[in-house]
């Protein structure tokens, strides 16, 4: 419990506000509105759960938590991402639900853009026809998978006392994805395999708003953290406050668990408050934070968020930077150069000393 209220979490932050709320509120962090979200994976743990334990007729005390790790990347720097970035931990319902929301305005507005160049002459074939697409989702036998990122008990269309089950978010087998799933409790904790998902639908499901807010093997994805430039003011609400740091990534960067430090970020979270002595438990658990993270990058859990005691751990090698090696080479010397200072002293205050020349004055002739 104490590790997860450390990884998510880390600013304080009440649970996710809706895009109009808060809109007069000023982003503290604005330098990020030149970083974009880069989804790196999704991962299971299995982690000690207060209200399992409290349940007398539960089975067990572990929950299966389901968070994304992603990066906050320089725009000009997405397709690598390996110079000044952060790294992150969110729950996935979090991450979804800002991601979602955002995502369904900025192709709400390019479809309005879309229809508007139509109606001037201009030739709009390509987002024509996925807009056409879009809207018309549920006629050709298909629903938006984005309508099930929160857990929720689906019809199985069976009336003889079968399974009750649920669908919501899952990550894939290679946690480079999330899908939608099938799970047998309402926590959506508890994977369902024994049916295919659009059986129990009964309908496809169109993945186009859903892989929008994720990496994929092709290509690496950043969502902007710019707010948009809406003509038609349709995101008015995150226009309206005092900074350029789109809704989205507020939401996201504040529920988030952050490991900023050691990849050169100052001007988040973990930086300016350590600079502004604020938030000192907070900022001193960083290095917890990024410990967690990397667990859940190093393949420590397996798909179904056990610890993993079978395959080989990824092992990494850190290497001393440059400067870090010159700041070592001249606090040695400083050390020996000190070890020498006080020996000379020493032998100084000795040869000098009272008792010094009372010996030298016993062994001189005649006395």
């Amino acid at each position: 419990v104490l590790l997860l209220s450390l990884v998510v979490g880390t600013s304080g932050a009440s649970p996710l506000r809706t895009l109009d709320q808060d809109a007069a509120v000023a982003f503290e962090y604005n330098d990020l509105t030149n970083f974009g979200i880069r989804f790196e994976r999704c991962q299971y743990v299995k982690m000690f759960d207060d209200e399992l334990a409290q349940k007398e007729n539960s089975a067990s005390v572990l929950a299966l938590k389901h968070f994304v790790i992603y990066k906050l990347c320089p725009q000009d720097e997405c397709s690598s991402c390996d110079g000044t970035h952060g790294l992150y931990v969110v729950d996935v319902e979090d991450y979804l639900q800002a991601t979602i929301e955002y995502e369904k305005q900025a192709f709400e507005y390019m479809c309005q853009n879309c229809n508007d160049n139509c109606n001037n002459g201009q030739d709009c074939t390509g987002c024509g026809d996925l807009c056409y697409q879009y809207d018309n989702l549920e006629a050709n036998g298909y629903v938006d998978a984005s309508e099930y990122i929160e857990c929720q008990q689906v019809d199985n269309g069976d009336d003889d006392g079968g399974d009750i089950l649920y669908v919501g978010p899952r990550c894939s087998s290679s946690n480079n994805e999330i899908k939608i799933g099938l799970f047998s409790d309402e926590d959506c904790s508890v994977p369902y395999d024994d049916q295919e998902i659009e059986d129990v639908l009964g309908v496809k499901l169109s993945y186009h708003i859903l892989k929008s807010v994720q990496s994929n093997d092709e290509e690496s994805l950043c969502l902007s953290c710019a707010e948009m430039e809406d003509e038609n003011q349709n995101n008015a609400n995150d226009n309206a406050d005092a900074d350029d740091v789109n809704e989205m990534c507020e939401q996201i960067y504040e529920a988030s668990g952050k490991c900023e430090s050691i990849y050169g970020l100052e001007t988040g979270f973990v930086q300016m408050n350590r600079e502004e002595d604020e938030n000192e438990n907070q900022v001193e658990n960083e290095f917890m934070v990024c410990g967690f993270i990397d667990s859940l990058l190093w393949n420590s859990y397996t798909e179904t968020g056990e610890i993993n005691v079978q395959d080989e751990q990824d092992v990494i090698i850190r290497t001393m930077m440059p400067l870090q090696k010159v700041v070592l080479s001249l606090l040695t010397i400083t050390f020996v150069a000190l070890l020498g200072s006080v020996y000379y002293l020493h032998h100084q205050i000795e040869k000098h000393s009272p008792k010094s020349k009372v010996a030298l004055s016993a062994q001189a002739p005649g006395k």
